[in-house]
C-alpha cells in the first residue's frame, strides 16, 4: 500500500531529480515496463474471473471489452497515450484477454510520455537552471495530453456505442444457446417404465 500510494507521475519527476536526464529516463523506463509487466499478469490471473463475471454483468464493460478487444494494438495504444493512468488501464487490458505481446508492445511504445515528468524533476535541479523552459514544456504536454485524451475518449466512447448493440446481440444469443441446451437437457426422454 505504500508503494501504490505513490503515483507514477511523483516518481517519474523524483528519477528526473536524482539522476541526470537520459539515465532518470532509462530508470522510468524500465521501472515503468516492469511495473506494468507484473501488474497484467497478477489482474490476469488473480482478477480474471472477476473481470469476466464484471463483463457479464455490466454491459459498459461488456462493450468496451468487446472494443478493446476487436481492436487490437492500436487501442490499446491509443488508450495508453490518453491521461488515463497506466496502472488504470493494465488491469483492463489483462482481464479482457489482451494478448501479452500486443500489451507489451503498447506499453513499450508509450513509455515516452512519462519522459516530460523525467524532464520537469531533472530541469528543476538549481544547477540546471532551466525552469522557465520546464514550465513551457510541461504546459506544452499538459495541453497535448488533454487533446489526446479528449480525442482518444470520444473515439473510444463512439466504437463502444457502435460496438453495444452487437454485444447486446451476441450475449442474447448466448443466453438463447444456453437455455435451448438446458431445455434439451431438461426434455431428455426418461427411461422408466409405464
Amino acid at each position: 500500500m505504500i508503494i501504490l500510494s505513490f503515483p507514477p507521475y511523483i516518481l517519474s519527476v523524483l528519477c528526473g531529480v536524482a539522476f541526470q536526464f537520459a539515465t532518470g529516463c532509462f530508470v522510468d523506463a524500465l521501472g515503468t515496463i516492469l511495473g506494468e509487466v507484473a501488474n497484467y499478469f497478477v489482474f490476469k490471473y488473480a482478477c480474471g474471473a472477476r473481470g469476466r463475471k464484471l463483463e457479464e454483468n455490466n454491459i459498459e464493460y461488456g462493450a468496451l471489452a468487446h472494443v478493446v478487444r476487436q481492436g487490437g494494438f492500436w487501442i490499446v495504444l491509443i488508450m495508453r497515450y490518453s491521461a488515463i493512468p497506466g496502472h488504470l488501464l493494465t488491469p483492463i487490458f489483462s482481464t479482457v484477454g489482451v494478448p501479452f505481446l500486443v500489451f507489451l508492445g503498447a506499453a513499450i511504445l508509450s513509455v515516452p510520455k512519462s519522459f516530460v515528468s523525467v524532464y520537469v524533476g531533472w530541469a528543476a535541479k538549481p544547477e540546471n537552471d532551466a525552469n522557465t523552459t520546464a514550465e513551457i514544456v510541461s504546459k506544452v504536454v499538459l495541453g497535448v495530453k488533454l487533446c489526446i485524451t479528449i480525442g482518444a475518449l470520444w473515439w473510444i466512447n463512439r466504437r463502444v456505442k457502435q460496438a453495444k448493440e452487437e454485444y447486446i446481440y451476441s450475449r442474447r444469443k448466448a443466453r438463447q444457446a444456453k437455455a435451448k441446451g438446458l431445455q434439451a437437457h431438461i426434455n431428455l426422454p426418461l427411461n422408466v417404465p409405464v
